[in-house]
């Protein structure tokens, strides 16, 4: 449960001192979209490995660990490898490795290695960016840009209310887990029909108290004066030099990688 809250929980990494925090959350969305459009039209292996290490570099000087960036951002380039495998087969090319198996021929070819590379690290690029964008402004500016950008305020605070209750939510199936241990005798953690059971009741419990809670909060919120259709305005932070200097050598530079 820890282990989730530390995946979602982002307000440690964008208080930190580093470059991607200080600048400006909307030159900031300009300059990654650049960069995440650029290696979409990045074909050769070499041009796109520079871009991977160029956003490391980034990770680097904002201060954001790199143990913790690649472990938030491993499951959707692995699965999109997972799915990619066939590439290696069914593209034709200089053959790299050859099998007869059950009279199946496989064949990997070096244009099949180059395709499923690029395709994997394109994904993780994207993953990356995205992630650098949320780890260095944290989640109420993220709010307050899609705010500026007129996103409908309905999504803003859908958005803004699951995020802030999902901690509510593990913390809730944290206890119910430990009620559950608290009452269990056996040591044995093997997968049986019993624990399948079990694991429905969970989820079960956790449902309907999490719909209760949530009723609740929306009463309390109500009592409050809370108005669903309601729309504040932020004031659009203010363009530096350094914010435009940031984006317009971002948006030059990949997109001279995109034209080699």
């Amino acid at each position: 449960m820890e282990g989730a809250e530390t995946l979602v929980y982002i307000e440690d990494l964008s208080g930190k001192k580093g470059l991607m925090q200080a600048i400006n959350p909307i030159a900031k969305l300009i300059a990654i979209a650049a960069m995440i459009i650029s290696a979409l039209f990045i074909t050769k292996l070499s041009y796109l490995l520079i871009v991977c290490l160029i956003s490391v570099v980034f990770a680097v000087v904002s201060r954001i660990p790199l143990k913790q960036l690649f472990t938030r951002t491993a499951f959707v380039p692995l699965f999109m490898a997972l799915i990619s495998i066939p590439t290696l087969f069914l593209t034709t090319g200089n053959p790299l490795w050859t099998a007869n198996i059950g009279g199946v021929y496989l064949m990997i070819t070096l244009e099949g290695v180059t395709r499923f590379l690029v395709f994997t690290m394109r994904i993780w690029f994207c993953v990356v960016t995205l992630s650098l964008l949320m780890f260095s402004t944290g989640f109420d500016k993220t709010l307050k840009l899609l705010s500026t950008l007129r996103v409908p305020h309905l999504i803003i605070q859908l958005f803004g209310l699951t995020y802030r209750y999902f901690f509510v939510s593990i913390r809730e199936a944290q206890s119910i887990l430990i009620a559950k241990e608290a009452r269990t005798y056996k040591n044995k953690r093997t997968l049986n029909l019993q624990s399948l059971k079990d694991l429905g009741n969970i989820l079960s419990s956790l449902f309907i108290r999490t719909y209760e809670r949530s009723e609740r909060v929306y009463l309390a919120m109500k009592a409050r004066g809370f108005e669903i259709s309601k729309n504040n305005k932020p004031a659009i932070p203010p363009l530096y030099v350094k914010d435009v200097l940031f984006t317009a050598s971002i948006i030059i530079a990949f997109t001279y990688l995109a034209l080699l």
